[in-house]
């Protein structure tokens, strides 16, 4: 784990909720460094991805978490790719509710960071692996689910 994982707690805390799954996570910061992203000490939170919008601003925030833990259970995202067009996702930040509906499901190549684009408008991206290769001990594909925000509570 990081010596300081950027936590939104002083902030008044960020977390995710997906009723039709019936997951609720925290939410903390994954900087971005030359390499990338280290998502390896994530355990059961999610991660806003720095270098993404930040999350309830206008663009596109991306949030990762686990299907499966380094350990081999479940993550909060294990069931992520069972979403469909309308469900609700809720990013609980600051005193309110930011309520965003799927618009879209897919599955990308690792390398695919179009998901990751700029939007004008404040979409939420929720991305996870999957297809697990043991050849090569790497996952093959991503999850990559697509919200835009509808109302604010």
């Amino acid at each position: 784990m990081p010596d300081d994982p950027l936590t939104y707690h002083a902030l008044g805390g960020i977390w995710l909720e997906i009723p039709v799954l019936s997951k609720s996570v925290s939410v903390v910061g994954v900087p971005l460094t030359a390499w990338g992203w280290d998502l390896s000490w994530l355990g059961g939170q999610a991660g806003y991805l720095e270098g993404t919008a930040f999350p309830t601003w206008s663009g596109n925030s991306a949030l990762t978490a686990h299907a499966y833990t380094p350990d081999g259970l479940p993550g909060p995202f294990v069931h992520l790719a069972d979403l469909r067009w309308g469900d609700q996702i809720i990013l609980n930040a600051f005193g309110q509710q930011y309520i965003y509906e799927v618009r879209q499901v897919r599955s990308v190549r690792p390398t695919d960071l179009s998901v990751l684009r700029h939007e004008e408008l404040p979409w939420l991206t929720l991305l996870t692996c999957s297809v697990f290769d043991p050849v090569s001990e790497t996952y093959l594909r991503r999850v990559v689910v697509r919200a835009v925000l509808i109302e604010v509570h």
